[in-house]
């Protein structure tokens, strides 16, 4: 596993900035941001912007492995309240919409040569529109289908990353399920570490469920009443060495990516400093240390 940070660390800086100021703090692995994205995206054809971004960053010594796919319809930056992306809307006009704006985040994700494409299972309308359970896993099924037949022949993948509840689909049991009818293989799984503790699940349990299908992981913690997006060993209350021996024991070889925004709310100086001891955090769990805390974290 390779130590990363989800690039929405430093989503108050444009892509070009953000990726030179992760490279003088010694990163070499990002996960793209939604907003990053929705960033590249306005600046012209996804597959040229792409390619020039992915130049500009290696030239720095970073690299794009994992990427979030369309989060919010638009980027935060712009004027009005952020309103969530949806793949699987109940009305046909809105649902080719969508998809027409997911081949454009492929084609940008494929040209930044992202292996690992990050997505909701959508599908927040359906149940307050009055679709029963059966129809709305189809309408799922349907978006993620087509969503992975655009992506097949490049380097991106997509994976279904579990919520909690309110907003999505939160056992890794049902994105298999989806994962299966929609694209068998070819469409794996990214465990959210802080959605599954919001859930009242065990994520070291949800990574062995996953098991080979685990492709791309969001490393956050929180208090168990808000998805918090801390680091690990801090306030929050994730037990860290079952997660990391379940990684370990699944051959997990992926990006170790941190989403932790929610260490941002403090003066740039210091959210600066703690991007420094991130990294050292990172590369320490990924490379087994926590796991070996574990007597240490059970007498805590």
């Amino acid at each position: 596993m390779r130590a990363s940070m989800w690039s929405s660390y430093l989503a108050r800086w444009q892509p070009a900035e953000m990726v030179r100021e992760f490279a003088r703090h010694g990163w070499q692995f990002l996960e793209l941001s939604d907003e990053h994205g929705h960033d590249l995206l306005q600046a012209g054809d996804p597959l040229k912007v792409g390619r020039e971004f992915r130049a500009l960053a290696e030239g720095e010594g970073l690299s794009f492995p994992q990427g979030h796919l369309c989060l919010c319809v638009q980027s935060w930056r712009l004027p009005g309240e952020p309103v969530l992306f949806d793949i699987a809307p109940p009305d046909a006009a809105s649902f080719e919409t969508a998809m027409e704006a997911m081949r454009r985040w492929i084609d940008l994700f494929n040209a930044l040569g992202i292996r690992a494409g990050v997505l909701h299972a959508g599908g927040q309308a359906l149940q307050a529109a009055g679709w029963a359970p059966p129809r709305i896993f189809e309408r799922r099924v349907e978006a993620v289908r087509r969503i992975a037949e655009y992506a097949r022949g490049g380097p991106t993948a997509i994976c279904l990353e579990n919520l909690y509840s309110g907003v999505g689909v939160s056992e890794a049991g049902e994105l298999l399920r989806i994962a299966d009818a929609a694209g068998g293989e070819s469409v794996g799984l990214c465990v959210d570490t802080g959605h599954a503790h919001l859930a009242g699940l065990d994520p070291a349990a949800m990574i062995r469920q996953a098991g080979p299908r685990l492709r791309a992981l969001h490393i956050a913690d929180n208090l168990g009443q808000a998805d918090d997006h801390l680091l690990p060993y801090g306030r929050g209350t994730v037990r860290w060495a079952p997660v990391l021996e379940a990684l370990r024991d699944v051959g997990y070889a992926g990006l170790f990516n941190f989403e932790v925004p929610g260490e941002t709310r403090c003066p740039p100086d210091v959210f600066l400093m703690k991007l420094d001891y991130a990294l050292r955090l990172g590369r320490w769990m990924a490379a087994g240390g926590g796991a070996r805390a574990r007597s240490a974290e059970g007498q805590a």
